[in-house]
């Protein structure tokens, strides 16, 4: 239940005993550029945070060893991180103890994905404002968004190149690596195919942009995204 994804994207733990909910939003979230990882119970969620970091915390109430509120008050670690509370308990009560108790939304099932997705991108952009002056790319939406906020539609193989350059800022990804993430065979490759794309995008993205697009050539060895990239949910933040 985990997405290996860059560093840079949100990371995202799911408490959730309904298996297949649990299943949807991890898969959801994942395709959306997020590092997600689900467990059904609080022990479990306890045992997960003792070795990962953690940005963003999708928790429900009713869980089978223990009451999400309060667990998330004797966790008083977790205040930096986003909080979204999860629950069938919809009245104004429950949601007033899932504020007190530190969540920064509250959702009543059954949930929306896109809601629930586009709340966790949303609430990163607020709780950590510096990550919305680096470059964005949304892979859902095909879509690469500047430091200064701009953004401009990718084609399929522009979105291709840009998943291939970026997990690694400032790291070369080999000729041969991108013919191959492109679908081909090196051995029978025109490189100048690749060499042209690079070209269109580089100029694409400097006439919409307006600035330096990062994206440097390595002579000999292959291309690399010399800024820091953030993996999100939506184009926009």
């Amino acid at each position: 239940m985990t997405n290996d994804n860059p560093q840079s994207a949100t990371r995202v733990l799911i408490i959730e005993d309904e298996s297949d909910l649990l299943d949807a939003m991890v898969t959801f979230l994942n395709l959306e550029g997020m590092i997600v990882h689900g467990v059904g119970t609080l022990h479990a969620a306890d045992q997960w945070l003792r070795e990962h970091p953690l940005d963003m915390l999708v928790l429900d109430l009713g869980l089978p060893d223990g009451d999400g509120l309060n667990w998330l008050r004797s966790h008083s670690e977790l205040a930096s991180k986003g909080v979204v509370i999860t629950t069938a308990r919809g009245t104004s009560p429950a949601r007033i103890a899932g504020v007190k108790a530190g969540a920064d939304a509250y959702l009543v099932k059954p949930v929306e994905l896109e809601e629930l997705s586009g709340l966790i991108s949303n609430l990163m952009v607020r709780l950590h404002p510096f990550a919305a002056k680096q470059w964005r790319l949304c892979p859902l939406h095909w879509t690469l968004v500047s430091p200064e906020g701009v953004s401009m539609k990718l084609t399929n193989m522009e979105m291709c190149v840009m998943k291939l350059v970026t997990p690694f800022p400032g790291q070369v990804v080999t000729r041969n690596a991108l013919i191959v993430g492109l679908g081909h065979n090196p051995e029978t490759f025109d490189t100048r195919r690749l060499e042209i794309l690079i070209r269109r995008l580089r100029t694409k993205a400097q006439a919409c942009f307006g600035i330096q697009f990062p994206l440097e050539t390595a002579h000999g060895a292959g291309y690399s995204f010399t800024a820091a990239i953030a993996f999100v949910a939506m184009g926009v933040g």
